[in-house]
């Protein structure tokens, strides 16, 4: 063996131990690809020392490889030979998907979903907490470098475990909230998206403008249009679910019924000129019929169940 491939065998050997370590860092991971780049051998010298490493038992020392990168007696000499078939884009691809692993790229994702009705509080492993409101699907995805919530839907109020070493955002369609040690609210349905931040600071932004966000604001964001409004709040407003209430002040009966259908399976149908109607309530969410009893009591409409839905229609005194 020359002494160029020896100097190979043994970068490729001490570049495997870190990938494989969990300490490489972004610039490490950027570093070997271009030391794969570099020639044929070093893709090859890389692949024959990552096929070394996955024969030794735990308990070897890592010396074991870099003096073991060409063993004599492989310990599985089908898979070594198959690694060692490959043209140097196949050994490239067995790299680059080492050069994944170590980045986060194929950390796993974990998926979180409610029904109607139903509320789960998930504790992440780094101490954050997410607590998922009713009909509500979110996914996390935690690499060392970062840590990403995707809510595709539905509601969740986040308290953050702040690490100023691993970002904590929240995509949602065109949205990036990025924590600033923050306990906030997301809600995302009918075409809108609503923050509203009790402690600490959100960035709010989309491919075109962000705004930061700080205790007491509310956000809205139009998705169709992009639009954003910024308004002061009671924050207790937002994380009224989490006891089993929704307050709403001054809001038309109309958007009323669209929130409380997000709770119940049968839907809230509000009828004729019911509709431009406007509810100042705190409302407890036990169980729909009560729910719609209540709203009678604060204004002047009637209720009728059906098996398919609840029809709320003014009264024919107040028409």
């Amino acid at each position: 063996m020359s002494d160029i491939d020896a100097k190979i065998e043994a970068e490729a050997a001490d570049w495997v131990i870190r990938a494989q370590s969990g300490v490489i860092s972004e610039l490490d991971i950027i570093a070997l690809t271009d030391w794969l780049d570099m020639s044929p051998r070093h893709a090859r010298a890389y692949a024959e020392a990552l096929t070394v490493w996955g024969g030794l038992d735990a308990t070897e020392p890592v010396q074991t490889l870099r003096s073991s990168v060409r063993p004599q007696t492989p310990r599985n000499p089908t898979r070594r030979l198959g690694v060692m078939a490959m043209g140097v884009g196949g050994l490239t691809a067995v790299a680059a998907g080492v050069f994944l692993m170590a980045s986060g790229a194929l950390s796993p994702v974990r998926t979180y979903a409610t029904h109607k009705g139903e509320r789960q509080t998930i504790t992440l492993a780094d101490g954050t907490q997410l607590r998922l409101n009713t009909d509500t699907h979110l996914s996390v995805k935690m690499t060392r470098s970062a840590r990403t919530v995707t809510l595709d839907k539905g509601e969740v109020s986040v308290t953050v475990a702040h690490k100023a070493d691993q970002p904590f955002r929240l995509l949602t369609g065109k949205l990036t909230l990025t924590d600033i040690g923050t306990e906030f609210n997301v809600a995302r349905f009918n075409g809108e998206v609503r923050v509203a931040v009790r402690e600490g600071q959100i960035e709010m932004a989309d491919h075109s403008a962000a705004s930061r966000l700080l205790p007491g604001d509310l956000g809205t964001y139009r998705e169709a249009s992009g639009t954003r409004q910024l308004a002061k709040v009671d924050p207790a407003e937002a994380f009224a679910w989490q006891s089993s209430r929704a307050i709403y002040r001054n809001l038309p009966l109309s958007d009323v019924a669209a929130d409380l259908n997000r709770y119940f399976e049968k839907p809230i149908i509000v009828e004729g000129d019911a509709a431009q109607l406007r509810l100042n309530a705190i409302l407890t969410l036990d169980s729909q019929t009560a729910v719609a009893g209540r709203i009678t009591e604060f204004l002047p409409v009637d209720a009728r169940t059906t098996p398919d839905a609840i029809y709320l229609r003014r009264r024919a005194s107040d028409r």
